[in-house]
């Protein structure tokens, strides 16, 4: 598999949307599908493996790469792993990935953890599509025309057979995101919030 080394731009974990009855729908994860990857059978037999005997080498994780040409005027870009499987015993799954984003001239990398934990109980065998999406990140203007390289590898994994694995860039727009995405808002806004309260306080006093 490709291994990358990368600076990401987002700088906080996050959790997947985790099941979904459908794969990214235009509009969803963004306006337009800049790339996609499909998993060869070889990767998805690694990944099966990684499950059952769990790496104890963090070096020996499987993992998948994609990556794509930065143009600021089309920010913001989104990373999204699609996996279909089936469920090894009754009971829920969990899929973890770690990774990050890096241009070309970029050295080293700050990880994102991308989990999908979900909590629907299945039955034995039951088909299952995740839908694991990052945060929006952004490319600078000095960046433009350079090959950005996302990369992630598979941390943990309970209850799951691979069947495929998509590894997908978006571009523009979307109307999904995940629950920590919203709280980064809503903690600035009651940052916000708070600071002008105390200078109330400060001179009303």
């Amino acid at each position: 598999m490709m291994v990358i080394g990368f600076v990401f731009i987002s700088v906080v974990g996050l959790s997947a949307c985790g099941q979904s009855t459908h794969e990214p729908h235009i509009g969803e994860y963004g306006e337009n599908l800049v790339n996609s990857v499909l998993l060869t059978p070889t990767e998805i037999q690694e990944l099966n493996q990684a499950v059952i005997t769990k790496p104890k080498d963090t070096f020996d994780r499987p993992n998948v790469g994609i990556s794509f040409s930065g143009d600021h005027a089309r920010n913001p870009y989104r990373f999204v792993i699609v996996v279909k499987g089936t469920v090894m015993h009754e009971g829920r799954v969990e899929l973890k990935w770690i990774g990050g984003v890096q241009s070309e001239a970029s050295i080293g990398y700050q990880p994102e953890v991308f989990k999908a934990e979900d909590g629907h109980k299945y039955d034995i065998n039951q088909p299952v599509l995740l839908v694991i999406g990052s945060d929006p990140f952004s490319v600078s203007e000095k960046g433009n025309g350079m090959i950005y390289g996302i990369y992630a590898e598979l941390m943990e994994a309970e209850n799951f057979q691979f069947q495929s694995v998509e590894v997908q860039i978006w571009q523009g727009k979307a109307t999904t995101y995940s629950w920590i995405y919203y709280l980064k808002f809503l903690l600035i806004f009651m940052a916000v919030v708070l600071g002008i309260y105390s200078l109330t306080r400060h001179y009303a006093a």
